[in-house]
């Protein structure tokens, strides 16, 4: 399962070139000059205060590609491989120090091998972390990783198999909550919660070593799933209810007050801001009804209906189609089988991501879809749809898996194409053209491209036969 899992992700970490995720530069720029610079790869600029000198291929490699347009492959990139620059975009406290300099242990004079070997590491520490965690419950619940596998493609895979920093809070926030829904079930047998926890709260340190906002989204969920496992099973008004439900109260508080520190301490309720562009006048109040309703927008960019890279690759709309359908199964079945007030629990943690997205929008008054991007929410949504297939009294019907395994496989599969032809070729080529031939952009090293979108589609593929395989082997025991 491991295996199959690694190479899933490890195929798109071949997938795209270096600078393919959001902010790679300064991610990049970071992990190889640190705050003190790392020579000989990178040094302090003598003639520029606070500035970096270091490849290009490091500092700036998406800039030719993205300039050019999704039409254009990567191969400009072959112009600054010996070229340097100088910066001053580097990491100065924003995000945790740990993660940029775990990534420098891999810094050499070749950035792609660098990078392609970072890349993997996410993939491999996500695939052992988190078919670790499923272990846990493995023979009575494998819905939980079958609900995660549902609706990771394209946009949780290609990030995981990244070197952004939301690949550690993808891999820290899902391996907490498959970690420590395990911890609460299993809470009266040592054996299994002590490794439980322990995975848990290196689950937690990963998630908090790569985004500080990391941490409030473990609160959340945690508190959600302890809600969940002790709470009343009525939704009457006890004072157990009431108590158990207030501990969320301190959480939000301090979640909001991060977000108003970090986006100037701007009361939305009473925003005096105007904005005037092209004759139009936008008000605070105009934008935040404008947001309300564009919100779904933001909700489908989840599944891959903003594109990805920098969302100027845009990917065939059967991609975010058919991951937006398999997550509508599997979180509606798991609604339907579900007690009240876990529905509550669903409808309330979903409520709290909508409003923070318009919160965090309305801080930067900006309209959905202009700065705030779908990554930042993506770790508490994934939380949130396993931990509506845990509350679930059913398991998931062989109909229904089945569906879902060719919906997430065809999805996978065809923005996994999409992407690697964006560098390859460009995507003013037909996406049925082999990715062999003709290849304008490709690493040095490793398998050809059509190799590597052959493995990630059937190592995805197989994944969903060996899971199916599993949970009937498993029902057939329990029933003798």
């Amino acid at each position: 399962m491991a295996l199959l899992l690694f190479m899933t992700l490890a195929a798109w970490s071949m997938g795209s070139a270096v600078g393919g995720s959001p902010d790679e530069d300064y991610v990049l720029t970071s992990i190889w000059c640190g705050t003190e610079g790392n020579p000989p790869y990178c040094r302090k600029d003598p003639d520029r205060p606070n500035a970096m000198i270091l490849p290009i291929m490091a500092a700036e490699p998406s800039l030719c590609f993205r300039q050019l347009g999704q039409d254009y492959s990567a191969k400009c990139q072959e112009s600054i491989y010996n070229q340097e620059i100088s910066t001053d975009t580097f990491n100065r406290g924003y995000y945790p120090d740990t993660y940029f300099k775990i990534g420098k242990i891999f810094v050499d004079s070749d950035v792609e091998s660098s990078v392609v070997k970072m890349r993997l590491l996410n993939s491999n520490l996500a695939a052992l972390l988190i078919t670790s965690a499923c272990a846990f419950f493995w023979k009575k619940n494998s819905d939980l990783l079958l609900a995660w596998l549902a609706v990771i493609a394209p946009v949780t895979t290609f990030f995981i198999g990244s070197v952004n920093t939301s690949s550690w809070t993808l891999i820290g926030t899902t391996c907490f909550t498959l970690a420590f829904i395990a911890v609460l079930k299993n809470r009266k047998q040592p054996i299994t919660w002590v490794p439980a926890g322990a995975i848990s709260i290196l689950a937690m340190w990963i998630t908090n070593s790569s985004r500080y906002e990391g941490k409030y989204v473990i609160l959340l969920l945690a508190t959600a799933m302890v809600y969940s496992e002790f709470a009343p099973k009525s939704v009457k008004m006890t004072k157990k209810s009431v108590l158990i439900g207030s501990a969320i109260l301190p959480i939000l508080f301090l979640i909001f007050k991060y977000q108003s520190e970090f986006y100037a301490q701007i009361n939305i309720f009473d925003d005096p801001r105007v904005e005037v562009s092209d004759g139009i006048t936008t008000t605070a109040n105009n934008l935040l009804v404008n947001n309300i309703i564009t919100l779904p927008r933001f909700i489908t960019g989840f599944f891959g209906s903003w594109g990805l890279g920098w969302f100027e690759l845009e990917l065939t709309s059967t991609v975010w189609l058919f991951t937006l359908q398999s997550c509508l199964l599997v979180v509606g079945f798991a609604l339907m089988k579900s007690r009240n007030f876990h529905r509550l629990i669903f409808g309330a943690l979903f409520t709290i991501m909508c409003m923070a997205i318009l919160y965090a929008n309305q801080q930067r008054f900006a309209k959905v879809g202009e700065y705030i991007q779908p990554r930042y929410f993506l770790p508490f949504f994934l939380g949130i749809v396993i931990i509506a297939a845990a509350n679930k009294t059913e398991r998931y019907p062989n109909s229904l898996v089945i569906t879902v395994a060719i919906l997430a496989t065809i999805s996978n599969s065809i923005a996994l194409r999409d992407t690697i032809r964006r560098y390859t070729t460009g995507q003013d080529v037909l996406i049925s053209k082999s990715l062999n031939n003709p290849i304008e952009w490709w690493w040095q090293f490793g398998p050809k491209p059509e190799t590597v979108w052959l493995t990630g589609t059937l190592a995805f593929a197989a994944l969903w036969v060996l899971l199916i395989h599993d949970r009937n082997t498993d029902k057939a025991l329990f029933e003798s």
